[in-house]
């Protein structure tokens, strides 16, 4: 691999955004594979719908939603670093990436004339961030995601019990009745829980 290709590397590109931006960045590592295909699991979407990728980051994540969308033009990713959404457009041609905040999220499916959304996945530990984003982002949950339709997302397992990610599972018990909790995927760096609500 020649020197060239080794500075390009989505994980070196990853720490160099963790080391210039740490706080803007939830994760301390890319997820891994096994994490990936968990949070994939068992998503059944059809092809008249619509999926939202939370901060795709380096496209761990997205490379297993690949497999699973039917329609690659009915996938929507939104995240705030340019570096990340500069590789994932190299990388997933067919996807559609946007520049901007999760707080955005209802805006910008509009904007995008996405198909009715089943399912929001997440790449972002959401409950680990700041009230504020925490409420404003569960608002958008509640305007995009309709009867039916999914939202999941990993915790790591030292921050499952954090008052930031307890007080996250209560909000979102106030909008989503139904939760489950897989797991533990232990082949991540830390090890994480899938989690799930269904509207």
């Amino acid at each position: 691999m020649s020197i060239s290709n080794l500075t390009d590397h989505p994980l070196l590109l990853f720490f160099r955004v963790l080391l210039r931006n740490p706080v803007g960045i939830s994760a301390v590592a890319p997820s891994s594979q096994d994490l990936a295909r968990a949070m994939v699991k068992g998503l059944d979407l059809q092809a008249d719908e619509g999926l939202i990728e939370i901060g795709p980051g380096t496209g761990a994540l997205t490379k297993q939603i690949n497999v699973v969308l039917p329609q690659p033009q009915n996938y929507l990713g939104i995240e705030l670093e340019g570096k990340f959404v500069d590789l994932l457009k190299q990388q997933f041609p067919d996807f559609q990436f946007v520049n901007n905040s999760m707080v955005n999220a209802h805006q910008i499916h509009q904007e995008a004339k996405k198909p009715p959304v089943k399912v929001i996945i997440s790449g972002l530990s959401v409950s680990t961030l700041p009230r504020a984003i925490q409420d404003q982002f569960i608002e958008n949950l509640d305007q995009i995601l309709t009867s039916g339709s999914i939202f999941r997302m990993f915790q790591y397992i030292h921050a499952y019990p954090f008052p930031s990610s307890v007080r996250f599972r209560n909000r979102m018990a106030e909008h989503f009745s139904n939760y489950h909790r897989s797991r533990l995927v232990l082949k991540n760096l830390p090890p994480a829980y899938v989690v799930t609500w269904t509207r």
